[in-house]
């Protein structure tokens, strides 16, 4: 056992027997003296607040609920930095949710720690009957042959813009990663500091995600990746010298503040939204959201994010949200008939509508024509994920290999730090406790 997995367990163990009590007591639905089954689903979105995904949960819970008048789904809305560790922590005890939302990034964890179950036997039948309709490659979610989730959205990461700003400031928009670099140089420039060009959350917030989320296209436009077949680190060959510099270089030329090092997804994204950032690669999944807040809507442009030379696109990352079956649900049966109401054409509209990719084809075409996120610019982020998507499976220690990731990054940022040395260490360690 690697140090790294001997730590990771110790933790584990020393907080289940701090909370193993209180999380058992969470744990799967069951029926109830009316005969009802409850269900409990575990969520980073709330059905409550202001995020339009949120609402488009909240409108399909309730239908399956008037559907089903026997069981009855229970939305529990968590921290998406926080779920994770909560699922796997009560799922330990013999509690956890009956149903999972997780992320494809994440589910590997998920996997090794066994807080979800294969769904293979159900799923596959299902896929079978959608054939060409289902678009998301459900090989990205099989673990030694067996399904062990079911995404029900897409997404991609594109440059936004506040077109606003570059107005503004004189600017147009960029169609080049240099013209990206330049273009942001000269807002913060003219602005005297109080709009940053770019966006870039390089804190440990979130788990460096955002960070992750530019260095990987980055490197996949260089011609590298982060992990060779047989999963070791290989970002730190020249295609991630190439993606971090280009980082270095936004950060040396003053279009990356260094108030980045606090910021995180949530932050860059919210200061799009108030100004204070031109420009930002961010997920389609936020658009809708954002272009909610005061004097943004049309103001935020999406595009491809452009590559180098003129004419081409860096591709983007594969990944979307997941149902999965909680390891302790004693209702498989409901737990799916969920499932298959969530990915239905009548729920994929829903979510459609609220600016979220859809993973049924026939949603796009019955998507709002208006709206934050009208039809045309959904089809137009469907277009670039099958253009220039790249899907990837992830280690389940992808999330600490990426705060260690951000921990270099904000050296060679901006403390002047060498790149090369700086990812080869990181790719070093992290190979060396590979188990």
């Amino acid at each position: 056992m690697s140090h790294r997995t001997f730590h990771r367990h110790l933790l584990t163990t020393l907080s289940l027997m701090l909370i193993g009590t209180l999380l058992t007591a969470c744990g799967s639905g069951s029926g109830s003296a009316d005969g009802v089954t409850r269900l409990t689903m575990w969520t980073f979105l709330d059905p409550k607040g202001d995020d339009p995904r949120g609402a488009a949960l909240a409108k399909i819970v309730e239908g399956f609920n008037a559907a089903n008048p026997k069981v009855r789904v229970e939305v529990t809305g968590i921290n998406f930095a926080k779920i994770d560790g909560e699922v796997i922590r009560a799922a330990a005890t013999g509690g956890g949710p009956d149903i999972v939302n997780v992320y494809s990034v994440q589910l590997a964890q998920h996997v090794a720690a066994g807080s979800v179950q294969p769904i293979t036997t159900r799923v596959q039948p299902w896929l079978d009957k959608q054939g060409e309709e289902y678009v998301f490659p459900i090989d990205n979610v099989t673990y030694d042959k067996e399904i062990m989730a079911l995404p029900w959205e897409s997404r991609v990461w594109l440059l936004w813009y506040r077109k606003d700003i570059l107005s503004e400031y004189g600017f147009e928009p960029p169609t080049t990663l240099a013209e990206l670099s330049s273009v942001a140089a000269g807002i913060s420039e003219k602005s005297g500091g109080k709009v940053a060009g770019i966006g870039i959350g390089m804190s440990e917030q979130g788990l460096g995600a955002d960070f992750m989320e530019k260095f990987q296209p980055l490197t996949a436009h260089y011609g590298g990746t982060l992990f060779d077949s047989t999963g070791r680190a290989v970002f730190d060959d020249a295609a991630g010298q190439k993606a971090l510099s280009y980082i270095k270089s936004l950060g040396e030329n003053g279009a990356l503040p260094r108030s980045s090092l606090t910021m995180s997804a949530d932050d860059v994204v919210n200061s799009v939204k108030a100004g204070t950032v031109a420009m930002a690669i961010e997920g389609s999944y936020r658009v809708a959201s954002t272009r909610a807040g005061e004097g943004v809507g049309e103001n935020l442009v999406t595009a491809p994010v452009p590559g180098d030379p003129a004419g081409e696109t860096t591709p983007t990352a594969v990944a979307g949200q997941t149902l999965a079956m909680g390891a302790n649900t004693e209702h498989p049966d409901d737990v799916w008939r969920f499932m298959e109401y969530y990915l239905s054409a009548s729920s994929q509209e829903i979510f459609a509508g609220a600016g979220v990719m859809p993973v049924l084809k026939s949603a796009y075409a019955k998507a709002p024509a208006t709206g934050s996120v009208p039809a045309e610019e959904l089809g137009r982020w469907r277009d670039y994920l099958l253009k220039d998507g790249r899907a990837s499976r992830y280690p389940e220690d992808y999330s600490e290999l990426s705060t260690e990731a951000v921990k270099a990054a904000q050296k060679v940022v901006f403390e002047g730090g060498d790149v090369a040395s700086a990812l080869q260490q990181v790719a070093k360690n992290y190979n060396a406790n590979r188990n």
